[in-house]
């Protein structure tokens, strides 16, 4: 079967294999070849897929978990749906993490405005102390970001997307997935401490190769200011046997920076947890085996923080005297979905 379609079509490429022309000076192109066109990045009511690209069984289809997904429109954050802040209180202790040593986590660096969620990224004027510093020595929080964490929980045989563009500061721009801080006896996964990364850069990468930040230089060769970086971690816990993190993950490189243009990132989280595919603009980057099956339910986080391995040169280098629309690490949208039986 011929499908025939104007040149005015902008998403049609010429590239594509088998065109030929007639004479009306319209293109004929193969129906096989039109399923790699770009998906609509504004269609909220099915996955951003490449046609060729979605793992959905033929018996299966897609359903959206709405407590987890927002288009992030209007100028009101969503309470029912995420918390701005870290604090996570169990029984009476607080089990909140408020950021990397020289990093404040701060409700009120998150914002919703013109169709994004933000997160402000800054420079404070005097360091601050978080709510579990110890207030008997010097505060050193310098740089304040945010977590923002979904109320509700994500399990296995989940597609996890978020459309996003990291700030032009040296801050971090992370997507992620976490097992809550929870006693073992309390923890969905077996007490396990597990994490999926889902994407995580910075817009300004600060340090050389040699230097005492880097350590083993892995920053700088990774180019973390334009980078697609992707991870499954299994951390030690006191519920675990395990002396170090254990990790499967990868990695690839942009043309332009994290900061420059807004990108899809996703996972499939197979349901039986033993296989997580990594997802950029649509399309399958790789499919990670973590060292366990990955089988409890994680905590859905976006976050900017300031990580211990930045090396702080001035401000104005580190992209802290920019406008504030331009320290914004910016979520456009997150989308769970699930897979049900036609």
């Amino acid at each position: 079967m011929k499908l025939t379609v104007k040149l005015l079509l902008p998403t049609i490429l010429f590239s594509f294999l088998n065109c030929t022309t007639n004479q009306e000076n319209e293109i004929v192109v193969n129906e096989e070849v039109i399923k790699t066109i770009e998906p609509n990045i504004e269609d909220s009511s099915i996955p951003y897929f490449f046609e060729n690209q979605n793992p959905v069984p033929s018996d299966k289809k897609w359903v959206k978990v709405t407590n987890l997904s927002d288009e992030f429109e209007g100028d009101a954050f969503d309470h029912d749906k995420w918390s701005d802040s870290p604090k996570f209180i169990w029984g009476t202790q607080d089990r909140g993490w408020y950021g990397s040593k020289r990093s404040l986590f701060d409700e009120n660096n998150v914002s919703v405005q013109n169709g994004s969620m933000n997160i402000e990224g800054k420079m404070y004027d005097t360091p601050q102390y978080s709510p579990k510093d110890d207030l008997s020595k010097p505060a050193v929080r310098k740089y304040g970001g945010a977590y923002v964490y979904g109320k509700n929980l994500i399990g296995p045989g989940s597609y996890i997307e978020a459309r996003m563009k990291a700030s032009q500061t040296a801050m971090s721009a992370a997507f992620w997935l976490k097992s809550e801080t929870k006693p073992c006896a309390d923890n969905f996964n077996d007490g396990e401490n597990l994490e999926i990364d889902i994407q995580e850069c910075v817009g300004v990468f600060t340090g050389e190769k040699g230097d005492d930040w880097t350590n083993d230089d892995w920053a700088v060769t990774s180019n973390w200011d334009r980078i697609f970086h992707y991870n499954t971690h299994r951390h030690p816990s006191p519920c675990n046997q395990i002396e170090n993190r254990q990790t499967k993950g990868g990695k690839s490189n942009f043309d332009k920076k994290n900061s420059a243009e807004f990108h899809v990132y996703a996972a499939y989280w197979h349901a039986d947890g033993k296989i997580i595919d990594f997802y950029i603009d649509g399309k399958l980057e790789e499919s990670v085996t973590p060292v366990i099956p990955f089988e409890g339910e994680l905590r859905l986080i976006m976050s900017s923080n300031f990580y211990d391995w930045i090396e702080e040169i001035s401000p104005s280098e580190m992209g802290f005297l920019k406008p504030q629309e331009d320290r914004f690490t910016k979520f456009d949208w997150v989308r769970v979905w699930t897979l049900v039986n036609k």
